[in-house]
């Protein structure tokens, strides 16, 4: 192959490659933020198992364990979390001892593993 017919080729490719590589973490993002569907979050029930959340709701952005205080209450349930955003997710990794933010949806589970409650985010009351 001549060095001219590389070059071309080169020229070509590597746009693509570009392209394609710069669109994934836009993918991973845009899955990330999903928000749960029309209605169904006003489908949850207490004492829901967690099969029957995700069933319902579908895979959650993010889940923040359950906090315990020095004296082993509980301060903060386990919770999953849909409606993530980038500064959310960040903030979840950076400070795994929060509650989740008021600006997603929140389904929380007791310490039996069952939907205890839910929380929808501040802006949308």
């Amino acid at each position: 192959m001549h060095s001219a017919t590389r070059l071309s080729l080169c020229v070509r490719t590597i746009p693509a490659l570009l392209a394609i590589v710069l669109s994934l973490p836009l993918a991973v993002v845009a899955q990330s933020c999903q928000t749960p569907e029309q209605g169904r979050f006003s489908q949850l029930r207490k004492g829901m198992q967690d099969w029957e959340v995700m069933t319902l709701l579908g895979k959650p952005s993010s889940k923040t364990p359950a906090v315990t205080g020095k004296d082993g209450k509980v301060v903060s349930p386990a919770s999953w979390n849909y409606g993530d955003n980038l500064s959310t997710l960040a903030s979840g990794t950076m400070f795994k001892d929060q509650p989740p933010p008021e600006n997603v949806w929140s389904v929380f589970f007791g310490p039996d593993g069952r939907v205890s409650g839910w929380r929808t985010p501040t802006w949308e009351k």
